[in-house]
């Protein structure tokens, strides 16, 4: 499998114990032919230099669309035709030494309209996926497959529970991030489960649906005009440090699309 920008080993990825699912194997398919990617920023767990200390290195979007499509050990197509996002649990990440010490194979919206790479609830955005979760890390169990993100703050996390084998909803009710609201969306959901979800946020209604199950939030006015952005993939909830040497959170998408 070719990959562009990092020279990173093609290795098999060891899922091991009961916080893995057996998962299918590599594929020479670009990630770019299963996936929109023009509309995207790939996040990796490792350094520029392929290294897992520092910061994380980004895979820009005309990279991750040109010929003949970035893939790699942290992303790339399954036999199952599934995009898998792999990010060991030990690894470089966002904000060394601050708050974004966890690591992730992630997409970040990058929105072309107004001439800014976020958008508001002025212009509303909805995004829809099918994804099933394969590995979660030991420590804290949790991974996040689906955000509203906003520039200095979160919005709202889809995230799967591994001990609890749930999929629940956060919503943040202000963007302080000191307040928040958890629901419990799918219950009893199975490591390797499929997991179909759509957030959507337009002025002040905002909803996230996971497996036909429909939550629904009226946002306060401290949310209006705070440019957002969507991000989904496989985001660890574990530090990123100090973890076994075959932790990891594995996530793959079968489909992922983005409307405004």
């Amino acid at each position: 499998m070719k990959s562009h920008s990092l020279s990173l080993p093609l290795a098999a990825i060891a899922l091991l114990f009961s916080s893995t699912v057996g998962a299918a194997t590599a594929t020479s398919t670009a990630p770019k032919l299963m996936i929109d990617l023009s509309k995207f920023k790939l996040t990796l767990p490792v350094n520029s230099s392929g290294g897992t200390t520092g910061k994380s290195v980004e895979i820009k979007p005309n990279v991750l669309t040109g010929n003949p499509g970035y893939s790699s050990k942290y992303f790339y197509t399954d036999t199952t035709g599934a995009v898998v996002f792999y990010a060991p649990s030990n690894g470089a990440t966002t904000s060394p030494g601050s708050g974004g010490d966890h690591t992730r194979s992630e997409l970040r919206e990058l929105y072309t309209g107004a001439g800014s790479t976020e958008w508001t609830n002025a212009v509303g955005g909805t995004m829809t996926a099918t994804a099933r979760v394969d590995q979660f890390p030991r420590d804290k169990g949790r991974v996040i497959i689906g955000q509203i993100h906003g520039l200095d703050s979160m919005m709202i996390l889809v995230y799967y529970d591994g001990f609890k084998k749930n999929v629940e909803v956060k919503y943040y009710t202000a963007p302080s991030n000191t307040s928040y609201k958890t629901v419990v969306a799918a219950s009893n959901v199975n490591l390797g489960a499929k997991i179909s979800y759509r957030i959507q946020w337009i002025g002040s209604s905002a909803s996230v649906t996971v497996n036909g199950k429909t939550f629904n939030v009226t946002t306060g006015s401290a949310w209006n005009k705070v440019p957002v952005y969507f991000k989904a993939g496989a985001y660890s909830s574990s530090p990123n440090v100090g973890n076994a040497a075959d932790d990891a959170t594995q996530v793959a998408f079968y489909n992922l699309s983005i409307q405004h």
